[in-house]
């Protein structure tokens, strides 16, 4: 009668009902296909613009594809779910996702796009998990195929990227707090500029960086006419610490400031650079005005802005310009960021 009285009871129902449940999800889980976005172990991964092309590259192949899509960066400089946490996608993977054994493309560098499309063009010939690691915007590539998305067909490729970061990421409580104080901001308007130093002897890079120091003036004042006269608050973006300290010395109590150091955070293993850059991306997409260096986190943040093309300014780095602001700084749009900065390259 005991016996009887606990096969009949709600509590053995409601552990039948679990067992049943954890076996379908332990094959679901086994049997499922998956792209994993995989950084970790000794591979160089780019900085964060360059990482944000290759999880966007990944969201899309997923869906061609017909797998889930997931999301692995446990290192490098710090595990991002510190930082970054599932909005309405779910991207953390299990163990088997990440797995070491597991089939792995490397896609760094416009060579290796071709690793993944063969993705693309031959699905059935891939195992079911599939670990990658990319930083090349391939979205025009991808839109050629049949198997591309008809929700994202429709849209740009700056709306597609901010479709897949808003489904993708929500900051954790650990970034919320600094976020809500930095988004106290007491002025209406908000004027912004990004900026990337680069490095190296007479090379391209070089020459931009030391225009973009001297230059530094005229862009802050640049700044100041978007006001209008009206109070604001102006906030710089950049890699290079002498231009954040200059524009806490232009703009004083009206400077706004991202806590942390600059650092590219493939080179400088501290929580505190992924934390400053995605705090930076944050208020940049915020901003009432933007002006864009040839940074993949410029276009990021472009892409994810609610106001789109208004106000939005580009720097113009020919050697032939004159060194006023009219000459510097020039209107561009959504549609021709980042080819305005590409210049014969085939990815961004």
């Amino acid at each position: 009668m005991k016996v009887r009285r606990i096969f009949k009871s709600p509590l053995f129902s409601l552990f039948v009902v679990t067992i049943i449940m954890w076996i379908i999800q332990r094959k679901n889980n086994i049997s499922r296909k998956a792209l994993v976005y995989f950084c970790s172990g000794d591979i160089h991964c780019n900085g964060w613009g360059d990482r944000v092309k290759g999880i966007v590259t990944g969201y899309v192949i997923a869906q061609m594809t017909g797998r889930t899509f997931k999301i692995y960066m446990p290192r490098k400089p710090c595990n991002i779910t510190l930082m970054l946490q599932p909005a309405t996608i779910d991207w953390l993977p299990n163990k088997r996702e990440v797995n070491l054994s597991n089939y792995f493309i490397l896609g760094m560098g416009s060579r290796s796009s071709n690793k993944q499309l063969l993705l693309v063009e031959n699905p059935e010939s891939f195992p079911r998990i599939v670990q990658y690691l990319s930083n090349i915007h391939l979205l025009p590539r991808l839109r050629t195929y049949d198997s591309f998305p008809k929700s994202l067909s429709v849209l740009s490729d700056a709306q597609i990227y901010k479709k897949a970061y808003d489904e993708l990421f929500k900051v954790t409580p650990l970034l919320n707090k600094p976020l809500e104080e930095l988004l106290k901001i007491k002025h209406k308007q908000l004027h912004c500029i990004q900026l990337r130093f680069t490095k190296g002897g007479k090379s391209k890079g070089a020459f931009e960086s030391e225009m973009l120091t001297e230059s530094l003036p005229k862009f802050f004042a640049f700044m100041r006419s978007l006001s209008n006269g009206k109070p604001a608050t102006y906030f710089v973006a950049s890699n290079g610490i002498h231009a954040i300290v200059e524009g806490r010395r232009t703009f004083g109590k009206n400077f706004l400031e991202t806590p942390g150091k600059p650092s590219h955070i493939d080179q400088v293993f501290k929580c505190m650079g992924l934390e400053k850059v995605i705090l930076d991306i944050e208020v940049l997409r915020r901003c009432d005005s933007l002006i864009l260096s040839d940074c993949g986190i410029s276009f990021i943040a472009a892409f994810l802005r609610e106001k789109g093309d208004s106000n939005l300014f580009c720097i113009n780095y020919s050697r032939n310009i004159g060194r006023n602001a009219g000459d510097l700084i020039v209107r561009c749009n959504l549609t021709n960021i980042p080819y305005f900065y590409m210049k014969g390259r085939r990815n961004w």
